[in-house]
């Protein structure tokens, strides 16, 4: 798997800006990505870094760790939203991916607990 943070997506499919995804395939400008809940469609406009390579949801929960926790860069896969269809084409990927909202909110406890000196 690999994985990055996606940008572009619609708040139906990543309810936060901070939504980590994983591809089976190494992504490229062009690929397709078909989103199953929503029937939404992406196509993959532009890629920043290389993405990790591994189990998805540890390389999600990384990315979310650096991005948020320690304020670093990331690989990043920025889309661009498509027409919907009615099916998906058969060279449509299925990305897996996981929202980290709650990370953020605990990211800031934790700063400010810092600040106060209560750490």
């Amino acid at each position: 798997m690999f994985t990055y943070k996606f940008v572009g997506l619609l708040h139906v499919d990543a309810p936060t800006p901070y939504y980590y995804g994983s591809l089976r395939s190494k992504p490229e400008i062009g690929y397709v990505l078909f989103y199953d809940e929503t029937g939404n469609r992406y196509e993959i406009v532009r890629i920043v870094g290389h993405g990790l390579e591994g189990k998805d949801t540890v390389n999600q929960q990384e990315l979310a760790m650096a991005e948020i926790g320690r304020g670093e860069s990331v690989p990043t896969i920025h889309l661009k939203k498509l027409p919907a269809r009615q099916a998906p084409k058969k060279t449509d990927i299925r990305p897996t991916g996981t929202y980290f909202d709650d990370l953020k909110k605990a990211s800031r406890k934790n700063r400010e607990k810092r600040i106060k000196g209560d750490a």
